[in-house]
């Protein structure tokens, strides 16, 4: 979220594609110098108009975002949260508590559970222009996995179900999110991280996928394990194939850290058979890690090896407060070191978009921080980089931070909303673990509650001056 005060006009010079034509940017040394023949103007990202911000949304929609973003904000409400719904579903019962949640929380950030549903959040994301990316909210921790495959079956037609939704009502380019303990838990796969380790067992993963036999033997894994897992890439070789198929990206979400080896070992080895000509596997990449940049460096570098396109989804990271109980060695001390460690990661992946070209490469820049928007912006024009490629786009979560999506859409940046999708019983315990991980974010509100006021204030002036 913002660290400037939510009264300062925050701006940067930043230049958008032209709707009836092409950019075109100064061969100059100088990039930030636009070309005389470009055919649009500069436009300034602004992060503090209100009414350009909420424009979109009715008067209940304000007020709903209002109440529940402040509701956010308190610690015994964030701590208790999945207690609180857990007793009232006792008190009440799922179809009562239904009543009050539905219109309130779960519509202020799950799109809802079936087609027709996220069929009108898509319509009414295309008509501001701003692009879908599904959510499920199917996840397991260690501890949670099931001994039993028809689980983990069960979750991949679940899977199977919203990329067909996300395929139909996605419009241009849409993401789908996928979490990959939902589909076998990988606590145990871990292999030390030197590019030709990595690059030697994401080969053989890939080769177990693509041709659909079990992975030969590893050594510290049993049989039973290797068993399991080579079942489990048959189930990733499925949900890739769909992905493909139906033109979607598959953004493989990053977990906590002890599974997030063997995570990025299958997303890994899914670039290697899904992404040779263009990218449909992407990995993300959580900054609040020291060692961020040198695991997507050394990623890089074994995908470029294997000839295939790399993409990433790059966050601040959503599992702080337990990382932190882990192990505080490897997290950043705090969240200004953890945006200049952001930036260290964007300027390398960065540096790969323009080198590799807007057809081998996606960088998806997730994050509610006003200050990285804007370095981000200054980056993008610096290089060269067109923000209508597809190579380069934003991310924001749906129900909040409208104050820098919009600015973003209106100033001709591509910008995504990762939108949850499924049933209010799957969604509390999603959601009460959302708002415990995202804590700085719920906290960072503070100036999109300030807007969210100035706006209403705005609208009930306007209703009594009539």
């Amino acid at each position: 979220m913002a660290t400037s005060g939510p009264r300062h006009i925050l701006q940067v010079v930043v230049t958008s594609c032209c709707r009836h034509g092409s950019v075109r940017m100064c061969s100059h040394s100088n990039t930030s110098t636009l070309c005389a023949v470009c055919k649009t103007t500069p436009q300034a990202l602004l992060f503090s108009d209100h009414h350009r911000a909420f424009q979109h949304k009715s008067t209940w929609e304000l007020l709903r975002a209002l109440l529940i973003l402040r509701a956010c904000g308190s610690n015994f409400l964030v701590d208790n949260s999945l207690k609180i719904l857990r007793k009232g579903q006792q008190i009440f019962g799922d179809q009562i508590l239904g009543l009050f949640l539905h219109p309130t929380v779960y519509s202020q950030f799950v799109a809802g559970e079936e087609s027709s549903d996220l069929a009108v959040t898509a319509k009414s994301l295309q008509k501001m222009e701003i692009r879908l990316m599904v959510a499920p909210t199917l996840e397991e921790d260690v501890g949670e996995s099931s001994l039993r495959q028809d689980k983990y079956d069960k979750n991949l037609n679940e899977m199977f179900r919203l990329a067909e939704m996300t395929h139909c009502h996605g419009g241009v380019h849409p993401c789908l999110q996928t979490k990959i303990t939902a589909l076998r838990n990988l606590s145990h796969i871990y292999v030390k991280k030197k590019a030709d380790s990595w690059r030697v067992m994401v080969q053989h993963m890939a080769s177990a996928m693509l041709n659909r036999v079990q992975l030969p033997d590893i050594p510290g894994i049993n049989h039973r394990d290797i068993e399991n897992m080579s079942i489990a890439l048959g189930r990733f070789r499925q949900l890739g194939e769909v992905a493909a198929t139906k033109n979607l990206c598959l953004l493989v979400d990053a977990e906590y850290s002890y599974v997030n080896p063997g995570c990025s070992l299958v997303a890994l080895a899914m670039m290697a058979v899904f992404n040779q000509n263009r990218p449909v596997v992407a990995n993300t990449y959580q900054c609040y890690f020291k060692g961020a940049l040198e695991t997507l460096t050394l990623e890089l570098d074994v995908i470029e090896s294997l000839g295939a396109c790399f993409a990433a989804k790059l966050v601040r990271g959503a599992y702080l407060e337990r990382e932190r109980e882990l192990d505080t060695t490897n997290i950043c001390a705090s969240y200004a070191e953890t945006g200049d460690n952001y930036h260290r990661v964007l300027e390398h992946a960065l540096m790969h978009a323009k080198k590799a070209g807007s057809d081998r490469c996606l960088v998806i820049i997730a994050t509610h921080n006003e200050e990285t928007v804007r370095h981000s912006a200054s980056r993008l024009l610096e290089l060269g980089l067109d923000p209508k490629a597809g190579h380069v786009v934003f991310a924001q979560i749906y129900g909040m931070a409208e104050q820098i999506t919009m600015p973003l859409v209106h100033a001709g940046y591509l910008v995504y909303k990762s939108v949850p999708m499924g049933t209010l019983s799957q969604v509390l315990p999603y959601l009460a673990r959302r708002a415990a991980e995202n804590r700085s974010v719920l906290h960072g509100a503070r100036k999109e509650r300030e807007l969210l006021q100035q706006e209403l204030s705005r609208r009930l002036r306007s209703m009594f001056q009539r």
